[in-house]
């Protein structure tokens, strides 16, 4: 028998409680980490919570922003100045900064959840500071303060102002250049959080005061644009009668049509496309369809239409489709006189590639090489149209079903803009009727006398040679407008011919025909200012044959009764005349087109007004740098004045092709031919059925047109020429000054360049 053999351990009398002590070791170990991971967790939702207050912060500061821009542009609205430039002394002689800061408290108290506010104005600054604004119910808020420059204590050699825009101003900021009163400094400070737990962030932005007409055509009538007319800024027409025929605020043709009737086939189908139905149609109205919205694109095939690949379905596609033979992305010359399919195709040719070819800024890439291309950006319209009627009316009205039938070509919009907006609120901001202009700066300058300066140059040429100054005071016989299929008066005109005025002041009744003279300073023409008698524009009207249309309608004028108010009033032709200065007119009260008109035919030539006496040395000027900058702001101030400008019946003509600068006024204005506008064109009578020179429901034959117009389309003076369409371009220049003497809404906006987050 075995016994099995144990080992008896004995153990240490120091090993024992050794596992509790272990025990208890990983127990504080453990206890450690869950306490540091409890602190990083909560470090991190501290950390989050932080983060989430720094945006919700700096977002409730630029949400403040932009709401007081908003804010800031309704309230400017209603303050007005005559002043062309606004400068220091402009604005604190006019208290401009102070109007618009009282219009902002004004407008922020009228509204029924900012009535408690407490607005402070700071006697020593003229600023304002604005109270704790909630972006949302238990959101985070915002506070504001305006102060106009210089700031109290600011450093304008420090380094916050050697970067741009500040960099680029001439001079160059400095504390002995500070920035002046014409600039605002608002700082926007946003706070969110509970009280001890709050998270600040501000915002700086400086803010101008300036005074500006943003549009590249402001029309209180009816806006035509035919072919071979593109326009570089946003449009404005206040037309409302759209129920009338024809009656379409803004009527534009397209550039392409006409060319090639497959082309014409092909147009169709986008404008069917654009009205769409239930699958897809134009939305925003820029005449072109998104390929990236689905909406808009419906079932059809973008890599099919999209020829340019820039992302649209629209007119240029299938221009470009037609055209471009050889594949290459571009339109030669040869491809495009190909391409016409009539004989007429190198007038077209000729005109449709210098219309696109140099269109908008002359250093751009592309500009005049030769061939259409994608570095060109055609486009009709490069800005916004803003319309004031409503779009169901004009389809219901004049339309007749679509507008899009009348209201072609591509319609391209700055960032963030609505290419087509009805029942607009801007055009309300910026109307003008006569009473907003005062003339009597330009009426001074006219002290030249046009009979004295006139048989002063005659003197000189006794055997009359053809070549010389001429006075032939029987003159001619001429239709009015000159030149029209469809005149509706004639004028037995004087004729001045190869003469030089200088600041020349042309009396009422005049009626004269000036070929060839030259114009230094300023022509100042007069007319009877109160001409609202029913009959001035008919009483002394005449037929081809000198009788009289309406024997028996008169005119009281002052209590006297005049036969003929072409007396009293001023029709005038400039042909083949040169500008070395502008034209001014006074502004009647009522416009009256038969009364009051002034027609440019011929080779008229307004010099470039943009440049210095030196830089222009080549073409001489009679006028001061002085002088040229004022007249760089307007070449033609005829408000309530008919304006006719270009040729009827010749737009291939080389030598009939004018420029002008600046704002240019007038009551209706027709461009036909070759012309080009750097700048502003506006036009000051809205015409009303059955009132003033409207006879019954024509308002709609009142228009605004840039471009040739058939008779049926509502151009009553023209019809289609056979010979091409010209070329009209309008680029509006947001850095050029308006004239003096137009009483008109002043604006402060921000200038984006100077944003900057302020760090505490």
């Amino acid at each position: 028998m075995k016994r099995s053999l144990k080992c008896r351990v004995r153990r240490s009398p120091h090993e024992q409680g050794a596992a509790a002590v272990l025990a208890m070791m990983f127990l504080v170990i453990f206890s450690s980490l869950a306490a540091a991971m409890a602190i990083v967790s909560q470090g991190n939702l501290q950390t989050a919570d932080a983060h989430v207050k720094i945006s919700r912060s700096l977002a409730a500061a630029e949400t403040g922003l932009q709401f007081l821009i908003y804010r800031m542009n309704q309230a400017t609205g209603a303050i007005t100045t005559d002043q062309g430039v606004i400068d220091e002394m402009v604005v604190e002689e006019e208290n401009l900064w102070g109007q618009a800061r009282d219009a902002l408290m004004n407008s922020l108290a009228g509204d029924q959840q900012y009535q408690d506010l407490t607005f402070v104005v700071d006697d020593d600054t003229g600023g304002l500071s604005i109270p704790r604004i909630a972006v949302g119910p238990g959101e985070a808020v915002f506070s504001a303060t305006f102060v106009p420059h210089p700031l109290p204590g600011e450093d304008y050699d420090s380094a916050y102002y050697g970067r741009k825009p500040y960099s680029n101003m001439n001079p160059p900021v400095s504390n002995f250049n500070p920035l002046d009163g014409t600039l605002i400094r608002v700082t926007i400070t946003a706070v969110d959080g509970p009280l001890g737990a709050q998270v600040t962030r501000s915002i700086a932005m400086d803010f101008q005061i300036s005074k500006k007409i943003p549009f590249a055509i402001l029309s209180r009538s009816r806006v035509m644009l035919g072919r071979n007319v593109v326009i570089d800024g946003p449009i404005g027409s206040r037309f409302m009668e759209v129920d009338l025929p024809n009656g379409h605020p803004v009527q534009m043709e397209s550039d392409f049509r006409g060319l090639h009737e497959d082309l014409d086939a092909n147009l169709d189908l986008l404008v069917g496309s654009l009205i769409g139905d239930e699958t897809h149609h134009d939305t925003n109205g820029d005449n072109r369809i998104d390929v990236h919205n689905p909406i808009e694109v419906g079932d059809l095939d973008p890599d099919m239409f999209d020829v340019n690949s820039d992302g649209y379905i629209d007119e240029y596609d299938f221009f470009l489709g037609h055209f471009d033979s050889s594949g290459d992305g571009e339109i030669s010359k040869i491809e495009l006189e190909n391409g016409l399919g009539y004989s007429n195709g190198p007038i077209y040719a000729n005109q449709l590639m210098e219309l696109i070819d140099t269109f908008g800024n002359p250093h751009r890439a592309g500009y005049g090489d030769g061939v259409i291309n994608a570095l060109d950006r055609y486009t009709k319209i490069r800005g916004e149209i803003y319309v004031s009627a409503d779009m169901a009316d004009w389809n219901e009205g004049a339309a007749g079903g679509a507008y899009q039938d009348y209201f072609q070509g591509l319609i391209d919009p700055a960032f963030k803009k609505n290419p087509l907006t009805f029942n607009s609120y801007e055009n309300d901001i910026y109307q003008f009727g006569p009473q907003d202009f005062d003339v009597s700066m330009y009426s001074e300058r006219a002290t030249g006398d046009l009979a004295a300066q006139a048989s002063e140059q005659m003197a000189t040429n006794p055997n009359l040679e053809p070549d010389l100054p001429i006075y032939d005071g029987a003159g001619v016989i001429e239709s009015v407008p000159f030149g029209a299929a469809h005149p509706y008066d004639y004028y037995d005109r004087p004729v001045y011919k190869n003469m030089v005025f200088t600041d020349v002041r042309i009396p009422r009744g005049a009626n004269a025909l000036f070929e060839n003279c030259q114009f230094n300073g300023v022509v100042f023409i007069e007319s009877e200012v109160d001409n609202t008698d029913p009959n001035y524009n008919y009483a002394g009207m005449q037929e081809a044959d000198g009788s009289d249309r309406y024997p028996d309608r008169s005119a009281e004028i002052n209590g006297v009764e005049y036969a003929s108010t072409k007396d009293i009033s001023n029709n005038i032709r400039f042909h083949s005349c040169i500008f070395d200065g502008g034209i001014v007119t006074v502004a009647p009260n009522e416009f009256t087109h038969t009364r009051n008109k002034i027609s440019f035919t011929g080779a008229t030539q307004f010099k470039d007004m943009s440049k210095s006496v030196v830089e222009d040395s080549e073409n001489g000027s009679s006028l001061t740098n002085e002088e040229r900058s004022m007249y760089s702001r307007s070449s033609i101030l005829a408000p309530h004045y008919s304006v006719e400008m270009g040729t009827f019946v010749s737009p291939d003509s080389s030598g009939e092709k004018i420029q002008l600068q600046g704002t240019i006024v007038a009551g209706i204005l027709d461009m036909r031919g070759q012309v080009k506008v750097d700048g502003t064109i506006l036009t000051t009578f809205e015409p009303v059925s059955d009132t003033g020179p409207v006879l019954g429901e024509t308002s709609p034959q009142f228009n605004t047109t840039l471009g040739y117009f058939s008779s049926a389309q509502g151009d009553l003076e023209a019809e289609l020429p056979p010979n091409g369409r010209g070329v009209i371009q309008v680029m509006y220049d947001d850095d050029r000054p308006l004239p003096d003497g137009i009483t008109g809404p002043i604006t402060i906006e921000p200038n984006m360049a100077t944003y900057f987050e302020v760090h505490y």
